[in-house]
This record gives structure tokens, C-alpha cells and sequence, in this order.
């Protein structure tokens, strides 16, 4: 008995270990962070307009610096775990659709990226050719491009200059109908710079539209370039002439969706601008 009180105020005193009694529990592990750059929300699996899929959504910068070059994935599978092979949904890269631009200065003083800083959030329209009714389930992957100079997405060491015009908007967002029956989004962006050299190029609103139950049902843009937008990659944009300090450009946002699917007020946006043409 003698024994069995001392081995008690051993444990008690000094834990299991000490007192020559080994324990095959493990600690607890460390919780694993949260990835920094992950979907903000649901994912909205809609018909388009040819009955494929289309996935809308958002994706958010929880890190603490810029990241850029991000890239969202989505495979599609039918009833039997059978992937549904759609080479347009792979790799598709949101960030020329909806960011802050920068300039990336550590390599190539000129170069663009369009990024996002720590707390915001970027909107993504991945068009499919798979048929909507034969996507049972589907998985999100976010990996990063430009794994050579970016780790994780997030360029820590990289610098950035934001653009040197200030573009706001000026007046307030109207919102109205197509004639045929789609809603469309009106208003102007003023460049209120006061130095005569801060001239914005490539200026593009980008619209993100939800319904009242949170779900993104549509993204769109209008850029100062011309009326298609995104502006395609391989576009001659030499000639663009930019918004001057205290200039104001008129844009039309035009959406696929209709006042139904949809609610007053329910959209948010974000100015793009590059430094040069």
C-alpha cells in the first residue's frame, strides 16, 4: 500500500515520466494554418447558356503580403467518380478578370501582374464544355503559377508599386436593364490624380454580382479600351490613349442574368489601371 501511495504523489508531483512510467499518448498537434489563398464562400455551379456548367465564385488573399499569379482549377465528375475531361476548365486564371494591379520591379520594371493584397478578394467565371446535368460533384484546387519566384503565391520578398493614378468613382453606380431584359450596371470613373503625369492606362471596372443568398451569379467588365473585356491576350492596345488627371470615362457593364437572379445592391467592384500602355 505503502508502494502504491508513494507511486501516486510521484505522479501527481512530477507527471508519469518522471517517475520511470511510460505513456503511449502522443502530444496534440499543432493546428495546421489555413491556407493563405483560399475560396471565400461557396462555389455557384450554374447552367450557361448552352446547358454546360459554369462555376462562379471568389477567391481570398488571407495572407499578410501580395500575392499574385494565382490560378483556380476545377475538375468535374459524374455519378460514377469518372472525371469529365474539359481542357478549358483547367489552370484557368482569374486574376486578369478581377485584382489590384502592380508593378512587379525586382525583374522587370514594366511587367504587370494583376494581384491581390492581403484581405481582399478576387472573383472567378470558369466557363465549361461539360454538359451541367452530367456534374454530380466537382473539386476546387487553387495551386500557384511562377513557382520560381513565387512561394505559395505569396511574394514576400518580392516589391510592388501601385499605379500612380488615383481613380474613384465618381457618382454613384446605376443600375438598369438591357432591351433584352438583362441588367446592366452604368456610371464613371474620374481620375483625380493632380500630377500631370499620373495618366491611367488600361482602365477596367470589373463588377461582382451575388444573390441575396450570398452565392457570386455573375461577373463582368467593361475596360476603356473597347468593348470587349477581358481584352484578349493578344490584343494591339499601342494606341490606347489613357484617362488623364481629372478625366472621367463612362463605362456599361452589361451581365448575363436577369433582375431575378439577382437583388438590389448586391454586386461590389474593383478599378483597374495599369502603369503604362
Amino acid at each position: 500500500m505503502k508502494s502504491a501511495i508513494g507511486i501516486l504523489a510521484c505522479i501527481v508531483a512530477a507527471g508519469l515520466s518522471a517517475c520511470g512510467i511510460e505513456t503511449s499518448a502522443k502530444a496534440p498537434e499543432k493546428p495546421v494554418p489555413p491556407p493563405p489563398i483560399a475560396l471565400a464562400g461557396a462555389v455557384n455551379k450554374v447552367a450557361d447558356a448552352n446547358g454546360n456548367a459554369r462555376y462562379l465564385g471568389e477567391i481570398k488573399n488571407n495572407g499578410t503580403v501580395v500575392a499574385c499569379s494565382i490560378n483556380l482549377s476545377i475538375n468535374s465528375y459524374d455519378a460514377a467518380g469518372n472525371l469529365l475531361n474539359d481542357p478549358s476548365n483547367s489552370q484557368f486564371s482569374f486574376g486578369d478578370l478581377l485584382g489590384e494591379t502592380f508593378r512587379f520591379s525586382a525583374f522587370a520594371p514594366q511587367a504587370q501582374d494583376n494581384c491581390l493584397s492581403p484581405g481582399r478578394t478576387g472573383s472567378f467565371d470558369i466557363p465549361t464544355k461539360v454538359r451541367l446535368g452530367d456534374v454530380v460533384s466537382f473539386v476546387v484546387d487553387v495551386p500557384c503559377g511562377k513557382q520560381q519566384f513565387y512561394s505559395g503565391c505569396l511574394a514576400s520578398d518580392q516589391p510592388f508599386v501601385p499605379p500612380p493614378a488615383t481613380l474613384v468613382l465618381d457618382g454613384a453606380v446605376t443600375e438598369g436593364v438591357t432591351g433584352d431584359g438583362r441588367v446592366v450596371y452604368t456610371g464613371a470613373i474620374r481620375n483625380q490624380s493632380e500630377a500631370e503625369s499620373a495618366v491611367a492606362y488600361h482602365v477596367k471596372i470589373v463588377m461582382t454580382v451575388k444573390n441575396a443568398d450570398g452565392l457570386v451569379v455573375d461577373v463582368a467588365c467593361a475596360t476603356i479600351d473597347g468593348s470587349v473585356c477581358p481584352v484578349p491576350a493578344d490584343a494591339n492596345l499601342a494606341n490606347t490613349s489613357g484617362l488623364r488627371p481629372q478625366d472621367t470615362w463612362n463605362f456599361t457593364v452589361p451581365l448575363s442574368i436577369t433582375p431575378a437572379e439577382t437583388c438590389s445592391g448586391c454586386f461590389s467592384f474593383v478599378i483597374n489601371q495599369k502603369l503604362a500602355l
